[in-house]
């Protein structure tokens, strides 16, 4: 025996209420994983690190027309703010074309905030690396304007000396 057929209107009007009571567990749901990740903001906050690091959840590439696309989390400064964060990024190498999207991990879209949990050891590692290599050319920088100083000592010192013979 063939069902009866619903009209869309019902169709839509059952599908809404569904959807609305189905909703603050959906809110609450998504406030508890983004009170975990403020957890660890709150965790790296007081180091200071003032270091972008970014570690890949999904990409892809078509290299007969140069389009690219990925997704990554990562710990950057999004409105002021440092902290974890998921980034979109697509275009064609071709056309030098491109087009990226940063959120705050709690403002990304929940699809891409479920799929790059598994990611945060990666973005971990990924921050460590570019802590190690940031410490190294700070240092390096460091010497090297040490020596620009020195060459600017030593000329002010010749032109004082010049000058005193005058």
């Amino acid at each position: 025996m063939p069902q009866p057929k619903v009209p869309p209107s019902e169709r839509i009007n059952s599908s809404y209420r569904q959807l609305k009571s189905m909703t603050p567990d959906l809110h609450s749901a998504a406030k508890d994983l983004s009170k975990t990740i403020d957890e660890l903001n709150d965790a790296l906050e007081p180091l200071s690190l003032g270091v972008t690091a970014w570690a890949a959840i999904a990409s892809g590439e078509d290299e007969n027309n140069g389009y690219y696309w990925s997704r990554s989390i990562g710990y950057t400064q999004v409105d002021h703010k440092w902290g974890i964060a998921i980034k979109q990024a697509s275009g064609n190498h071709n056309y030098d074309d491109h087009d990226e999207t940063v959120w705050a991990f709690s403002k990304a879209p929940r699809w891409m905030v479920i799929e790059s949990i598994a990611k945060l050891p990666d973005l971990f590692e990924s921050l460590i690396e570019r802590v190690q290599d940031t410490t190294s050319k700070l240092k390096a920088r460091t010497e090297q304007t040490r020596e620009l100083v020195a060459a600017i000592k030593a000329a002010a010192d010749e032109v004082s000396v010049a000058q005193d013979k005058e």
